[in-house]
């Protein structure tokens, strides 16, 4: 497959907390129409897993093409480029959007782009979340005051407190930018620049904990606050089976309008007659568990294939194919890269995944990692992580916190319920190795850069 087309506009749509298995192309069910639409016409990856449980573990291997461990905390190391910095240099303009304070310009993941938007400097309060009344309100009034001392202000935490503050009083129920909000942004940006070649990242967060899908997209409440309640009420230590079958619904719910808002994106490029110039790039940071191994969420310790496991495809190649061995995020940026006929940095580890189809072979072993985090100073104890490795049919999970171990044969047991630890010893040793080999690797570029 050799690509002979010049795209003059990039996209790369990511969504936060997204299940591949909620997708319905890749693990059937209705609840993601336009997705699905898109993927029929699509190179698409069934087996795409994260390198991360969680955002900041996730995206150094999206937009830096290495790996979690390699930054050791919550900013990005400035030795490794970024994809928007590789394309900005070679003649694209570059814009970002989304509102997730793990990825803001704090911590350097603005780098690369002309315009940045993480919306972490202003509050908004979009029309569904917060009633004119409350916005009148004095609380709202004092929050103004405060905000406005500390606009200039770069402590993070200082400035996400006061947030949870004014949520809290001003019956704001989510702290983040919702989908039709986010493509606003998005489409006010493109048509102000629909005459240049650029690189667009978009991040849609809202099937993020908490689950309050918009009304008309919500079975279970009759109001979003209801089911803002019901999720920050939830004894997780005693939930019950129905509580998790109605987290399961508002996380659906979450889902069905994200498709909505892509299949309104889509719709608006179609619009504007910017598809046959176009490639998209969709994809998930994680996915989110729900109790399938007694976990909820995506905690940094959760190495399981329900927060591992997440969509990828390719929109715009003219080459359509349902790709079936594993893939990673890893080889995302380079993949952007190779389409545009850029050649990749040498920091980039990962490879074209145009290549990997080609030759339909078996990835490299794919290595997720992670480590507990310490969020009052904003860095992870990386001495005991969290490390994943997936091997041709294999994967084995290290816990080196809690000194545990469990080897899985995906190819037939890709849920992970039955530990072959004790039973495939050789298996175990050997990919073992491979981590320790991967490790090692890690510290000698880290020491090369230093």
């Amino acid at each position: 497959m050799k690509n002979k087309r010049n795209f003059k506009h990039i996209f790369l749509i990511t969504v936060d907390a997204l299940r591949a298995d909620h997708v319905g192309c890749i693990g059937g069910g209705n609840l993601t129409p336009n997705i699905d639409k898109m993927a029929r016409t699509s190179l698409l990856f069934t087996r795409a897993f994260s390198n991360g449980p969680g955002t900041n573990q996730s995206f150094p291997a999206i937009m830096t093409s290495t790996y979690f461990l390699m930054h050791k905390g919550f900013y990005i190391i400035p030795q490794y480029k970024t994809l928007a910095e590789v394309v900005q240099e070679n003649s694209f303009k570059t814009a970002g959007f989304h509102s997730n304070p793990f990825l803001s310009k704090t911590f350097g993941w603005d780098r690369g782009f002309d315009e940045f938007y993480d919306f972490m400097d202003e509050i908004k309060s979009p029309s569904a979340f917060i009633t004119s009344k409350q916005e009148e309100g004095v609380k709202n009034e004092l929050f103004r005051f405060v905000a406005s001392r500390l606009a200039g202000n770069r402590n993070l935490r200082l400035r996400q407190l006061i947030k949870k503050i004014y949520y809290k009083y001003s019956g704001l129920e989510m702290p983040y930018l919702e989908g039709k909000e986010l493509n606003k942004q998005v489409f006010r940006w493109i048509n102000r620049n629909l005459e240049d070649r650029f690189f667009v990242w978009m991040h849609y967060m809202d099937p993020h904990y908490p689950y309050i899908p918009p009304k008309e997209y919500c079975k279970e409440f009759l109001t979003r606050k209801e089911a803002f309640e019901f999720c920050t009420s939830i004894n997780w230590k005693n939930v019950s089976d129905d509580e998790i079958e109605t987290l399961i619904g508002l996380y659906g719910g979450e889902v069905r309008y994200t498709d909505y808002c892509i299949g309104e994106f889509i719709e608006f490029l179609e619009g504007k007659g910017l598809l046959k110039n176009s490639i998209i790039f969709l994809t998930a940071d994680h996915g989110e568990a729900f109790m399938e191994h007694d976990r909820y969420g995506h905690k940094p310790d959760i190495l399981y294939n329900e927060v591992l496991h997440i969509p990828l495809l390719i929109h715009g190649l003219n080459y359509f194919l349902e790709y079936n061995l594993p893939v990673q995020l890893l080889d995302l940026s380079p993949t952007i890269l190779d389409v545009l006929k850029i050649p990749k940095p040498k920091t980039f580890l990962g490879d074209s995944l145009i290549t990997l189809v080609e030759k339909r072979k078996i990835n490299t072993p794919i290595f997720s990692e992670s480590a507990e985090p310490d969020l009052i100073n904003l860095k992870y104890y990386v001495e005991k992580k969290f490390i994943s490795c997936i091997k041709d049919e294999w994967k084995l999970i290290i816990n080196e916190l809690l000194n545990t171990k469990e080897l899985y044969n995906i190819k037939q047991d890709f849920n992970e319920n039955n530990n072959l630890i004790i039973k495939e010893q050789t298996i175990y040793l050997e990919i073992k190795k491979t981590i320790e080999k991967h490790i090692q690797i890690e510290k000698n570029i880290e020491n090369s850069y230093s």
